[in-house]
């Protein structure tokens, strides 16, 4: 497990001053390299063997958002495998941990840098630190697939080209990104007015440096939006997002 304490930054907040999206995403995908480095199945560990990990799904549950200047404690850790996935959770809590801020448990991948095939993960590890015997879950049951709406509900918002700004080392789009596209491509009045409260996201396949991706959105409630985009008609991303009335 590992352990953080910080001070959320004014450019990790959106209008409201409350944490973005997209911005947990960051913390959570440095927070988790870190620790698995240090369990021994890290990013140096899997290079030499020509493979990195990838973020598969997150489910990420808003309990209340931190804020600007807020102090906060993070937590992440390890909780074992479920097929080809290897999950891992994350828990935001206040700085005197008295409250649950934010809630997320992921599934990731490993695949190989040359072939961009997925690997199993007891392929690479002859050690038991992916085993875990007393698992802690803050949310039980991992991300699943987003359900794709009915066509007719899709309409396109954006066709998004990929820059230099959206790429990371792995070379393909970084996973925050996705979410910050999703956010950006939602009404004003919705992402202004209202507080998110949670999303989920997978991610279907890479994108890379000038890619052009269809970014489309449906309306799946009042509150809540499904996006997704898609080159050459084939899924990236999807994002199901709701929010606070």
């Amino acid at each position: 497990m590992m352990r953080e304490t910080r001070t959320i930054t004014c450019y990790e907040t959106d209008a409201a001053k409350n944490l973005k999206p997209f911005a947990f995403m960051n913390l959570a995908q440095e927070m988790a390299n870190r620790d698995a480095l240090e369990m021994g199945f890290g990013y140096d560990q899997l290079i030499e063997k020509q493979t990195i990990w990838v973020l598969s799904r997150m489910d990420v549950r808003y309990l209340r958002p931190p804020a600007w200047r807020e102090n906060i404690v993070m937590e992440t850790w390890h909780k074992g495998e479920d097929s080809i996935f290897s999950l891992r959770d994350f828990l935001i809590r206040n700085g005197n941990e008295t409250e649950d801020l934010v809630k997320a448990t992921s599934s990731w991948l490993i695949i190989n840098i040359k072939t961009r095939r997925i690997q199993r993960t007891q392929n690479f590890f002859e050690n038991t630190s992916l085993q875990v015997k007393d698992i802690r879950h803050v949310l039980e049951t991992p991300c699943g697939k987003i359900p794709v709406p009915e066509a007719g509900k899709l309409r396109l918002v954006e066709r998004k080209i990929v820059r230099y700004a959206d790429i990371d080392f792995n070379l393909h789009v970084n996973n925050a990104k996705y979410m910050e596209w999703a956010m950006d491509c939602l009404e004003t009045e919705l992402v202004t007015s209202h507080t998110v409260k949670g999303f989920q996201i997978n991610f279907n396949a890479e994108a890379r440096l000038a890619d052009t991706l269809d970014i489309l959105v449906a309306e799946t409630g009042p509150l809540s939006r499904y996006v997704e985009g898609r080159k050459y008609n084939k899924s990236v991303f999807q994002v199901q997002i709701s929010f606070v009335p």
